[in-house]
């Protein structure tokens, strides 16, 4: 069983993606996907959300990321799967409040956020709710999120590449070829 870190790190310098970038930001990135795997793998579910402008993404990922019959399907879910209306609530405290009572109670308190995009928008104000998500923002640096550049002509290629490592990443660890510890 490898590390986390020896595994990502030959794993970003042979896939077929090519994500060599991804090494330069290993710092970043590895923490991340370690402490989200942990959290999946303790019985936590994600709910999927990105801003308006990254929509294809979420069909991507909830269209791919239990497709393969030889593991377990994970708990990750889209928001419109559990919330719809999603872009008609009113933001005001009281309705977040209402909201998250929704979610606690669907998960009894075990769920995060994986969002994808900027941070202006009403969806991450939604997510700034609740702490400690799994963070892609665009043009913004937060502890414990990882940054991209939405002005970078490669941007999709890289979401794409991200998240090929993600479901890459919980293979290996769901089959024991790496240790989150």
């Amino acid at each position: 069983m490898q590390d986390i870190a020896s595994w990502t790190i030959h794993t970003l310098r042979h896939d077929v993606s090519r994500p060599t970038w991804l090494e330069e930001r290993k710092f970043e990135w590895i923490p991340l996907i370690k402490r989200t795997l942990q959290r999946i793998f303790n019985g936590e579910s994600l709910i999927l959300i990105t801003d308006r402008d990254r929509e294809w993404f979420i069909h991507y990922i909830i269209n791919s990321i239990n497709k393969s019959s030889n593991r377990p399907y994970l708990p990750i879910l889209s928001i419109h799967s559990l919330f719809p209306q999603i872009d008609k609530f009113h933001k005001d405290d009281t309705e977040m409040a209402l909201i998250d009572d929704y979610f606690d109670n669907i998960f009894m308190r075990r769920y995060f956020f994986w969002y994808v995009g900027r941070n202006d928008t009403p969806r991450a104000k939604f997510v700034f709710n609740r702490e400690d998500g799994f963070l892609w923002l665009f043009d913004t640096n937060l502890q414990n999120s990882f940054t991209l550049q939405s002005t970078d002509p490669l941007i999709d290629i890289k979401l794409m590449q991200m998240f090929r490592i993600f479901n890459l990443t919980i293979d290996a660890a769901m089959f024991g070829r790496i240790s989150l510890e």
